[in-house]
């Protein structure tokens, strides 16, 4: 190569480069040069620089908040007489759980989805939200004292807020407050899609509830054995008594004293009568 051309291939390159040198810093000083990836790197202004874009205010508590197990929505039915003038035992008609896992009449489960477990609970807390804490019938009803009553329970986030309600179904339409009966057709609807499209539900833990019957409370003699394999509740006590059992003992409770109706009665080896009831205890009991 002559050396003119040399020298002067050398000159424009040294140009070219101070260019490029030249074309950086401006880049740098506008914004920040770009990455590989079309990502602009702030300068150190730029990161000085607080964001004008504003920070999300507070959120709202969520409705489903607070541990998975946490009964949000339940329905009790409570006191009543049946046979022997001995009263019903206290049976959870249904209890919806914040995870979504649905017990209809301890016997019974399936799962809502998050969504069905939120609008669920939005609707009972409207229905719900300015009841007392026990309702009453509009003046005029007649009253049912041997009725059981209902309890409607509700709890989106601040706690379990109940409402009972005496003697619901012997009430007449418009007996009591509209939104007191659109909670407890909600849960009965729901419940009712459980029983029929749910499967069993049968833990190793049953409550088991005995009570002996006074000579008064016999009407017809009582001939059926008690299990001896069931531990004997002490005769001592006095009125209707329960008792959490679980493992071999709940198994046994399950298999030898049927559990379809309310209470089934039992003659000890000593001539005592008793009544018994069980059923399984839910997840949070």
């Amino acid at each position: 190569m002559a050396p003119e051309l040399g020298a002067e291939t050398d000159r424009l390159t040294g140009m070219r480069s101070s260019w490029v040198v030249v074309l950086v810093l401006m880049l740098t000083a506008c914004g920040g040069v770009r990455s590989e990836v079309g990502v602009a790197t702030p300068s150190p202004e730029q990161k000085a620089r607080p964001s004008s874009k504003p920070s999300p205010g507070p959120s709202s508590k969520p409705v489903l908040a607070g541990p998975a197990g946490r009964p949000v929505a339940k329905w009790l039915r409570v006191g009543g007489m049946a046979a022997h003038n001995l009263a019903h035992p206290r049976r959870p008609m249904l209890v919806v759980y914040a995870d979504g896992r649905v017990i209809a009449d301890a016997a019974h489960e399936l799962r809502l989805p998050p969504a069905g477990v939120k609008a669920l609970v939005e609707a009972l807390d409207h229905d719900l939200t300015g009841q007392p804490a026990t309702a009453s019938p509009r003046p005029g009803t007649p009253r049912v004292f041997d009725a059981s009553t209902t309890i409607l329970g509700v709890d989106s986030g601040d706690g379990m807020r109940e409402v009972a309600v005496p003697f619901p179904e012997n009430v007449v339409a418009g007996g009591y407050d509209a939104a007191l009966v659109d909670a407890r057709d909600r849960l009965a609807s729901l419940a009712g899609r459980v029983v029929a499209e749910g499967r069993k539900f049968a833990p190793d833990r049953v409550q088991l509830s005995s009570t002996y019957l006074s000579a008064g409370q016999v009407t017809t003699p009582v001939t059926k054995l008690w299990p001896e394999d069931v531990l004997l509740p002490p005769s001592t006590q006095a009125g209707s008594r329960e008792k959490n059992h679980k493992g071999n003992k709940a198994l046994t409770i399950t298999r030898l004293i049927p559990r379809a109706g309310i209470w089934h009665f039992y003659r000890t080896s000593s001539g005592k009568q008793i009544a018994l009831s069980w059923r399984y205890l839910l997840p949070h009991e």
